[in-house]
């Protein structure tokens, strides 16, 4: 069987790109040679700044390690499993279920980047799950995709970190509002035009597709989701077990939860959408709809198992961020790019520079204050817009992460639980939406208003 040219890529990339926690060690030892070639960094001060960085992301691979197996435990009920199955009466195709599945991950994530990520795998996991004929590797990377305008939106930490006083102010003059942002001219033509972009290109993919490889595939045999439900349904004969299994308990503590929620809402908006909140959602959810507390208890330890990914690697992000900030290579890379640049070159070449940068720091957050301090004064120097400047930094670091594993952990503990799925299988999909964006943000640089 012949197949298709993007069949042909994806498989390409799926035997010869290394797994993600290797690809991680790979840039770790980048970022040390690098570090010790490039700057007057000693091997044991290498070290230090690597052994500082990795604690960096401990809080945040926790924040998000709690929430995806939270959200599972609320994939795990019944009440859910019974929607999921009336969802996939209504999303009846193969085809419909990709172009959903793109729409639904590009709206949530441009709502909050740590939100849509839940909601797009819970959805392509239970749409591939219930239709026939879905291949999970290609829904996979739909969802993944999705994620491309989520730092764009309004949870975006770059345009949120120079919306708010703080100690980057100074440098770019003042606050720059949302309005100049992601609210710009700029950044929402740019937005449509990637939505309508992708779901176009991911469109004669599926059609042209022929190898079909299914969820059913790639599961475990003998894996079953609600295994954990079916070992506690015992009748309690002590008054241990009888405590144990007193829905009303959990009940009363979901219920608390839930109210405080709707409080911070209404009185919040969705400025009350953040990581955290979206950590207490799912677990206030889960309380609400699970049997008992032991049912919830061991339904999350189980679920846990498959975020070990996060915990493994984000980590080792954190490290590589610290060798390349605290040795100083970001700042020397940083100087000698902007160093040949032109006002009309500048915004192009800050966006490859901090794709390039991406593939090394993929957090936002790190990656800007690391680059900010250089890539700012430049811009005024040379003329060029601030805000910009800014939209240019923010694709930048969005745009490889088409070919960076790191944020496809986001998804990776929902789709894959109980599969032999991997992110090197899903992720040469992604290499086509790569070149569309990469263009798609270098005309809107070059041409579009803010």
């Amino acid at each position: 069987m012949k197949l298709s040219r993007s069949e042909a890529v994806a498989n390409w990339y799926s035997r010869y790109f290394p797994d993600a926690y290797i690809l991680a060690l790979i840039l770790t030892i980048l970022a040390m040679v690098m570090a010790m070639a490039f700057t007057p960094t000693t091997p044991i001060e290498v070290l230090g700044h690597w052994f500082e960085g990795i604690p960096s992301l401990f809080t945040f691979a926790f924040q998000l390690m709690f929430t995806y197996a939270a959200a599972l435990v609320i994939v795990d009920t019944p009440v859910v499993q019974r929607f999921i199955r009336a969802v996939s009466r209504i999303v009846k195709t193969p085809m419909s279920a990709y172009m959903w599945t793109g729409i639904l991950g590009a709206v949530t994530s441009f709502i909050g980047w740590y939100f849509g990520p839940i909601v797009t795998a819970i959805f392509a996991r239970s749409v591939a799950k219930q239709i026939q004929g879905i291949d999970y590797r290609l829904i996979s990377a739909i969802a993944y995709s999705s994620f491309t305008i989520s730092l764009t939106g309004i949870s975006g930490t770059i345009p949120l970190t120079v919306a708010t006083e703080g100690n980057i102010t100074e440098i770019l003059g003042g606050v720059i509002g949302l309005e100049q942002t992601t609210f710009s001219t700029l950044n929402l033509v740019s937005v449509a035009a990637i939505v309508i972009t992708t779901t176009l290109i991911y469109y004669f993919i599926a059609k042209n597709k022929k190898e079909i490889v299914t969820f059913q595939d790639l599961a475990i045999e003998g894996y079953q989701e609600t295994a954990v439900t079916a070992a506690v349904e015992e009748k309690p004969k002590t008054f241990a077990e009888k405590v144990n299994s007193f829905r009303p308990l959990l009940w009363l503590i979901g219920a608390a939860g839930l109210i405080y929620l709707v409080y911070l809402f209404i009185n919040q908006g969705l400025n009350a959408l953040n990581l955290n909140t979206v950590a207490i959602i799912a677990l206030v959810g889960g309380m609400l709809l699970q049997k008992d507390a032991m049912t919830y208890a061991k339904s999350f330890a189980s679920n846990l198992v498959g975020t070990a990914s996060i915990g493994m690697q984000f980590p080792l992000y954190g490290g590589i961020a610290g060798i390349l900030v605290g040795s100083g290579v970001a700042a020397t890379f940083t100087e000698y790019m902007v160093s040949f640049a032109t006002a009309a070159t500048y915004p192009i070449i800050t966006f490859l520079f901090t794709g390039i940068l991406n593939l090394f720091i993929p957090s936002a957050g790190a990656q800007f204050q690391a680059t900010a301090i250089f890539l700012i004064p430049a811009a005024e120097t040379l003329g060029v817009e601030i805000p910009r400047a800014v939209m240019a930094i923010t694709y930048g670091d969005l745009w490889t992460n088409m070919i960076q594993p790191f944020w496809a952990l986001l998804y990776f503990p929902i789709l894959a639980q109980g599969t032999r799925l991997t992110v090197r299988d899903f992720l040469g999909y992604c290499l086509p939406i790569l070149v569309a964006i990469g263009i798609i943000w270098i005309l809107g640089l070059l041409f579009l208003p803010l």
